[in-house]
């Protein structure tokens, strides 16, 4: 069995989809997947973030175990950042990284700045200075 552990660090540069009155008040949701084929996906567990109030540029600094993961193979990490809304939570960003081929040692932290992506319904799609990026470190142990 794999424990996967899972920093985060801070997001930056966060779109204000709200207006410039009331600042987004982000939180991440991470899962660790076995990415096989669509519904044949296998899900090792979903950890959300504390929600932080009124920021573009949260800072979290809290940590997130994945533990009971059969194995590194076709393992991946998938990070979606949202807006805390009354009503509908608004989508900031995501990310996935490929685990198997990012962590090549076992029980070291890997740094990564991983920049966001706009797609999928309710993601914004503002044009704005700066490009959002999620600030992690990762690391793997058998």
């Amino acid at each position: 069995m794999v424990v996967v552990t899972v920093f985060l660090e801070k997001v930056s540069d966060l779109k204000d989809t709200d207006g410039a009155m009331n600042h987004p008040d982000p939180y991440v949701v991470f899962t660790v997947k076995k990415d096989n084929f669509g519904p044949f996906d296998k899900e090792f567990g979903k950890q959300t973030s504390t929600k932080k109030q009124g920021t573009c540029n949260p800072e979290y600094g809290e940590t997130f175990v994945f533990k009971d993961v059969p194995s590194m193979e076709k393992l991946t990490l998938h990070a979606k950042v949202w807006d805390q809304d009354i009503g509908l939570d608004d989508g900031l960003g995501h990310t996935s990284i490929n685990l198997e081929k990012e962590l090549t040692k076992h029980g070291e932290f890997k740094a990564f700045e991983e920049k966001l992506s706009w797609s999928g319904k309710g993601m914004i799609k503002k044009a704005v200075t700066g490009t959002p990026t999620i600030f992690l470190k990762i690391k793997y142990e058998e």
